[in-house]
């Protein structure tokens, strides 16, 4: 995929740059600002992240598998190999509920509970509550998370299991009785991909400080010193011996 605008900024931004990379829209549902078309955003921080950065279609709407790999490598070192199957999944479910076969997709497509999308998440609340919100970071969600990590600069495995465990626990006692799911196999590879991204692909040991910025603003933390050049390839290899290593310590 030949460099865009978009992509020459992305990987020029550096600390103050970066703080205006992405449009004052953001990740607000329906927002429109400086003459924008409406945008839409799925219940996943890291397709956002990308959106608002310029590397997937900003509006979030007519999404291929071209610009999923390229953007996952540009944005988020990530293989194909990692984002492949998601792409195709996406795709599917495009297919399945427009009744056409599609060649590209939305991202608020992904909002369909039970199918992509999952329970127990650590940012957005579970479907069944009445209204239309998984697509939407929530503060009370998130702060759970932070209450079991306390302040811990560094998330290695045993918080990470932590959290994704206090929400598999919350989500178990309050969603609609007979509604939850476990999401058991998604979580543990969800919790590889953000350690992996903002930590060591073998290790974890990621900084709490980016992963907040990631989940609660759905950008790249550059002012806090990330940066998206010079960083390991993370692969499907690493990431299943990551869920490996995380399901040990379980």
């Amino acid at each position: 995929m030949a460099e865009t605008a978009a992509t020459a900024d992305f990987l020029g931004a550096t600390q103050a740059q970066a703080m205006v990379r992405i449009s004052p829209c953001q990740a607000q549902v329906g927002c429109t600002a400086n003459n924008e078309m409406s945008v839409v955003r799925s219940p996943c921080p890291a397709l956002n992240t990308l959106a608002n950065h310029g590397l997937l279609p900003h509006s979030g709407k007519g999404i291929t598998t071209e610009d999923i790999l390229s953007a996952f490598a540009i944005g988020q070192n990530f293989a194909a190999d990692t984002v492949q199957g998601a792409a195709v999944a996406a795709l599917a479910l495009c297919s399945n509920e427009t009744g056409t076969t599609c060649t590209t997709w939305d991202l608020d497509m992904l909002d369909k509970p039970h199918a992509i999308e999952h329970d127990n998440s650590l940012s957005r609340e579970d479907y069944n509550f009445g209204k239309d919100n998984n697509t939407v970071f929530s503060p009370e969600i998130w702060g759970q998370v932070l209450r079991i990590w306390r302040g811990s600069p560094i998330i290695d495995f045993k918080l990470a299991n932590a959290a994704r465990a206090e929400r598999v626990a919350v989500a178990n006692a309050t969603d609609v009785p007979g509604w939850y799911v476990p999401a058991v196999a998604a979580g543990f590879h969800e919790t590889a991909f953000y350690l992996s991204l903002f930590g060591d692909p073998v290790e974890g040991n990621a900084r709490q400080d980016w992963i907040d910025v990631w989940f609660q603003e759905e950008r790249m933390p550059f002012e806090l010193g990330w940066t998206a050049t010079q960083r390991q390839t993370i692969t499907e290899a690493s990431l299943d011996a990551m869920v490996a290593k995380l399901q040990a310590v379980a």
